[in-house]
């Protein structure tokens, strides 16, 4: 089965992602042609690529020309990362090019996206499942980057786009009037908190509870148990990282909060405005910056008046 070397964003959203039979044939030949047999392929509706699960053991996930760049994070940092964490990651099987598409096979992980159960989490298991969190960030933190220096984008260049752009992606996602306000100011008063040439480290952008995968111990708390989709890794700043579990997990809880931050290895005295005052700056200039989806603290735009409020609000360090 061929798929189409020319194709809009638009076409392969309505024609490919919403219509698997469009093109689980393409999986199934990938997987032939790299000698995999195949008894059930389906397909798997979580990310933004062409994904199947085959046989429960292996996942092919198909790339579109337009998200090279994330193909190339993907088994680039699958490669780098390999034996190197004490986390679960897949297995990179093969990767390859098709019809001008690109794709990677994996080993699937055992496990339940977080997403799926953090809400029917206790206390204790949400703030052990975060300092673990926090812990695995560290580590892969702490490996050498090696060749992974020269992904897309690099993170001057990064954040100097992002001072471009963040404008009219907020107005765009109909943030607030006093958020769109004091946007601009605010921005340009806490550039100065960013590193100008930050320690480059390992940014995955995936510690989400889309992209962690829990399990059961044998005494019935939930546990971190993996970590998947690594197509938006890049090298920059170590607290960009920071965000996904801050906003989508943390949700404003300061004893949350405070549980990834000591896994991670912060001391109480690095915990202080000024790291709240960052944070906030780089999740507005974040590549995929959405707040209403992020910011997971109901009414949040009614409880704040000014974004000093809302950083104190999402990140009360």
């Amino acid at each position: 089965m061929r798929l189409p070397a020319d194709i809009t964003s638009d076409h392969f959203y309505q024609y490919f992602r919403q219509k698997p039979e469009n093109w689980l044939g393409a999986a199934l030949d990938i997987c032939l042609d790299h000698g995999l047999p195949v008894d059930i392929i389906e397909p798997v509706t979580d990310g933004s690529n062409l994904v199947a699960s085959v046989d429960d053991r292996y996942i092919v996930k198909i790339f579109p020309p337009f998200h090279r760049h994330q193909w190339e994070s993907e088994h680039r940092t699958l490669q780098h990362l390999a034996g190197k964490t004490s986390v679960p990651i897949p297995d990179l099987i093969a990767h390859g090019e098709r019809d001008g598409w690109t794709y990677v096979i994996m080993s699937k992980l055992s496990g339940i996206m977080l997403e799926k159960v953090w809400e029917g989490c206790t206390m204790q298991e949400k703030t052990d499942m975060l300092h673990q969190t926090g812990r695995i960030m560290s580590e892969i933190h702490s490996l050498p980057v090696g060749d992974l220096t020269n992904l897309e984008p690099r993170w001057q260049d990064f954040i100097r786009r992002q001072c471009d752009t963040f404008p009219a992606r907020h107005r765009r996602f109909g943030m607030p009037e006093w958020l769109l306000r004091d946007l601009d100011t605010y921005v340009n008063g806490a550039l100065p908190a960013l590193p100008p040439d930050p320690e480059k480290v390992i940014l995955t952008g995936e510690y989400t509870p889309f992209n962690l995968l829990a399990d059961k111990t044998e005494t019935g708390s939930w546990v971190i148990s993996g970590m998947i989709d690594f197509g938006d890794a890049m090298t920059g700043f170590r607290e960009y990282d920071l965000l996904g579990p801050c906003t989508f997990l943390c949700a404003g809880n300061p004893v949350l909060l405070r549980a990834l931050l000591h896994g991670y290895g912060y001391a109480d005295t690095q915990n202080d405005p000024a790291l709240g005052r960052r944070l906030m700056l780089l999740l507005i200039l974040h590549r995929y910056s959405n707040l209403n989806m992020q910011i997971r603290i109901a009414g949040w735009q009614e409880q704040a008046a000014s974004l000093e409020e809302l950083e104190q609000l999402v990140f009360p360090v």
